[in-house]
């Protein structure tokens, strides 16, 4: 095997490689002058103008808000939502014949789907 060897004169830098740091009580601050202080320190907040709290609505009556969920209720109607069961055997029908017209087969998966498609074709 061989063995490494490795020159003692690499190992020293040239004189030129070599940079001289100032010392550190002789490093000055960039920012003031030689026979100037800083007596105050530096503002870093901005200042932002004061904003009052505004005062919330009155709130409406109990009772006008409960007149008002009885109207919604009474108005709601189960032919619009699509996720209001109704009769299951028309249902199923339905979502069969669905399947026939679109060429899928009516199992677990597509079940749910052909329901929605029938209960949105109007066809039950």
């Amino acid at each position: 095997m061989t063995t490494r060897r490795t020159s003692k004169a690499a190992a020293k830098p040239a004189e030129s490689d070599l940079k001289v740091t100032p010392e550190a009580a002789k490093i000055e601050s960039p920012v003031l002058t030689p026979g100037e202080k800083n007596s105050e320190p530096a503002q870093v907040e901005t200042p932002t103008e004061a904003v009052e709290p505004t005062k919330p609505a009155e709130a409406s009556a109990p009772e006008k808000i409960q007149t008002d969920v009885r109207e919604k209720l009474a108005k709601k109607s189960t032919e619009d939502n699509v996720f209001v069961p109704t009769n299951p055997a028309a249902l199923e029908k339905a979502a069969g014949e669905v399947a026939k017209e679109k060429g899928f087969d009516l199992n677990r998966g597509t079940s749910i789907g052909a329901r929605l498609m029938a209960r949105a074709g109007k066809s039950i």
